[in-house]
């Protein structure tokens, strides 16, 4: 088996990341390429740079768009769809994501108090989960902030 380059090999660990997240490979894939060299790209590029078909591109290529990780964008004289990074775009990932874990929190909370004692140690056992989920909020909705802070950089002098 051929040894990837760095930048090969960062591109594939997007795709396996987005596949763990249940997201198609491939979106995973071109998301990579795109944090790593910005764009824009037209789709008969970003299909022969990731050797897939231009159908695939442009399916995923929506999907990131919608998400917010993407932008579509126009390229003077060129009648085709560009994509390139949306620098926030990750961002708008991990948002969901604590959308998603703040959600499963509360139920958790929820559920302790309606459940009670169901099983010898139910209450503890759904009131930890609750607490490790608050950790991860704190540290997720931290991390955000850092990184909001760093995408709009210092703000006019006063």
């Amino acid at each position: 088996m051929e040894k990837l380059s760095p930048p090969q090999d960062f591109v594939e660990t997007m795709g396996m990341y987005f596949q763990g997240e249940n997201m198609p490979r491939i979106a995973g894939r071109l998301y990579g390429l795109l944090l790593l060299e910005g764009g824009p790209f037209s789709f008969s590029e970003l299909a022969e740079r990731l050797d897939v078909s231009r159908a695939s591109i442009s399916t995923n290529a929506r999907m990131l768009a919608a998400q917010g990780m993407i932008q579509r964008v126009a390229v003077p004289g060129d009648r085709q769809d560009h994509y390139a990074i949306e620098v926030k775009g990750l961002l708008a990932m991990y948002h969901r994501q604590v959308e998603r874990y703040q959600q499963m929190c509360e139920w958790f909370h929820e559920k302790a108090e309606v459940l009670g004692d169901h099983a010898d140690g139910t209450r503890d056992r759904l009131a930890a989960s609750a607490i490790l989920l608050d950790a991860v909020l704190d540290g997720l909705r931290n991390g955000l902030k850092q990184v909001e802070a760093r995408i709009e950089g210092p703000g006019p002098a006063k």
